[in-house]
């Protein structure tokens, strides 16, 4: 039982590692980072009642109908599951202090994504034994940080438009939840349905979660920096806020107002 549970657990610790030695400019704080893995223990928990609110084992009763397959993958997990890690991170970071720098965006939703993965890992690697530990070792569990990578990617460039009041900002905190679950429904599709085919496109499909994360990381540490809060100008001709280098309503030139 305990090799079961450090096997289940290992994963996330390497893992989470990585990912804070990734964060070149400015280590977070050990203390807010065991915040947010309690935070995805808290997110597995909210998964459990959503769950049962929404009856969602109910879609389970044609499994053998693609579309069922589909609605549970996409809708009964997916999207309930990233969604409960998603509001703990971004409740969690909305007023954070130690949220300064671009690149903590994917430090902290990786690490709520890990809690939430060591939890649900530990869970299948006991019933499932050493080989559901070591498969799940390099797949789910780091599917699940890349997931928050992506997710920590776009919120952290909300953040960034936000302070750099550009009205664009509300796209990129949309693609934080959505791009996650349709990443993640794709992946549970792919192996839910236990087809040859569809499992030959999962394993591809790992491969390319892994190159989108390193992308994603590589990006974000090639942006990272502090929130640096840019003057607000407003227009002396009709008094509208000015984004970009003209006035959106009347389209006067920003250098006309110095």
């Amino acid at each position: 039982m305990e090799f079961l549970i450090w096997l289940a657990v290992l994963p996330a610790i390497v893992i989470g590692i990585l990912i804070y030695r990734a964060d070149e400019l400015e280590h977070e704080p050990i203390i807010e980072l065991i915040k947010a893995l309690l935070l995805g223990v808290l997110a597995v928990g909210l998964t459990l009642f959503l769950s049962y609110l929404f009856h969602v084992t109910d879609i389970l009763e044609d499994f053998d109908n693609l579309l069922q397959v589909g609605l549970y993958s996409f809708l009964g997990i997916s999207l309930i599951e990233e969604f409960s890690k998603w509001i703990c991170a971004y409740l969690f970071l909305r007023k954070n202090k130690n949220y300064n720098y671009l690149f903590d965006g994917i430090v902290y939703t990786s690490f709520v994504a890990l809690g939430f993965a060591t939890v649900e890992n530990i869970l299948y690697t006991i019933s499932g034994g050493i080989t559901t530990g070591i498969v799940r070792a390099v797949t789910t569990v780091p599917a699940h940080a890349f997931f928050g990578i992506i997710s920590g990617y776009h919120l952290s460039l909300t953040k960034k438009e936000k302070v750099e009041s550009n009205e664009h900002f509300k796209l990129h905190l949309f693609y934080s939840l959505l791009i996650p679950i349709i990443l993640h429904g794709f992946y549970d599709f792919c192996l839910l349905t236990q087809n040859f085919v569809f499992l030959m496109i999962y394993l591809v499909f790992v491969v390319i979660l892994y190159a989108i994360s390193i992308y994603h990381t590589k990006k974000l540490q090639s942006l990272d920096g502090p929130f640096i809060r840019k003057k607000v100008l407003f227009c002396s001709n009709c008094g509208k806020k000015i984004i970009g280098k003209y006035c959106s309503n009347c389209g006067k030139k920003v250098e006309e107002d110095s």
